[in-house]
């Protein structure tokens, strides 16, 4: 397990991380979200050691994290670093080295990913002549190919066609289930929604969620649902246990329960006064929150494909 016990990181009078915790386990994909300035990268940084903790520390199994332990992380950046001249070869080499894995241990584990992503045929001609897909799943190789126990990727669909990232999140849940932890940062809270196992949301350096996905919508959705009748629903505007309610067309409507009310009140309810008007239930669906949609309502903002932050009136 990582964990992370009061990580704060201030740049003179702005505080970039205040006080974070968090745990994430193995065998998980812990999405860390939120828009730019939120304090993904920073916490990121502080646990690679690239940025000096002000104050808080940064556990692994049990045991503080520092410097040394610096060959278990694999990072892929959002903004990619790839030598344009070198060989494929040469360029993962040296990445594999600069993480204390040997050519002769490299090589092996080289070949099998450029294989596994169809790219071992260009393993000897240079970066530059790689598409930005094909580029993408090399430097996501540098990132996996000395084997490391903490995986950290920004972005890494960023660039990617709609099969190339599903290639990527298969390998990803490998990882996964092999014991890796995962922590995926993007602005796309959609991409957040389906690949994670656990949110932890940052807003100004906060911790603002952490949970589940289901766990997140669970908390901070309402008693909205979606109902739709083989006749008119209007009548159910008058049920005792409707906060609010809004006939969409004849046969369907939106309603919200009143405090105290749940799910199976409502499907007693509606299916006893159904059966009395000779009415039959097509469907009732419970309305989840999507994450942007928390992530509006939590912190009064929406977020941009890019990640840029839009303040909501």
């Amino acid at each position: 397990m990582l964990e992370a016990k009061k990580l704060t990181k201030n740049y003179g009078d702005f505080c970039a991380v205040d006080a974070l915790d968090f745990k994430a386990d193995r065998g998980k994909i812990v999405g860390l979200i939120g828009p730019n300035g939120a304090g993904k990268s920073t916490t990121i940084r502080m646990i690679m050691n690239i940025l000096d903790v002000d104050s808080g520390e940064i556990i692994l199994d049990g045991q503080k994290f520092t410097a040394s332990d610096s060959d278990k992380i694999g990072y892929l950046p959002e903004e990619r670093g790839l030598y344009k001249k070198q060989k494929v070869i040469d360029v993962l080499y040296f990445l594999a080295e600069l993480k204390g894995c040997s050519k002769k241990d490299a090589l092996p584990k080289i070949d099998y990913w450029l294989e596994r992503f169809d790219l071992l045929e260009w393993k000897d001609k240079k970066v530059d002549a790689l598409s930005k897909g094909m580029a993408q799943k090399i430097q996501f190789v540098s990132t996996i190919v000395h084997e490391p126990q903490i995986l950290f990727l920004d972005e890494p669909f960023s660039g990617l066609d709609p099969v190339s990232s599903d290639e990527l999140l298969s390998v990803m849940n490998e990882l996964k289930n092999a014991g890796r932890i995962i922590l995926f940062s993007t602005h796309v809270m959609e991409q957040a929604e389906r690949v994670c196992d656990q949110i932890i949301m940052l807003d100004r350096g906060k911790k603002i969620l952490d949970g589940s996905v289901s766990q997140i919508k669970k908390q901070q959705g309402s008693d909205s649902f979606s109902i739709r009748l083989d006749g008119d629903a209007s009548f159910i505007e008058e049920l005792s246990i409707v906060d609010r309610f809004s006939l969409k067309e004849k046969e369907s409507c939106l309603v919200s329960l009143k405090t105290g009310t749940d799910a199976n009140d409502l499907f007693s309810v509606i299916a006893s006064e159904s059966k009395k008007q000779n009415k039959t239930i097509e469907s009732i669906t419970r309305n989840e929150p999507s994450l942007h949609d928390i992530f509006v309502k939590i912190a009064g903002k929406s977020i941009d494909e890019s990640g840029d932050v839009k303040n909501e009136k």
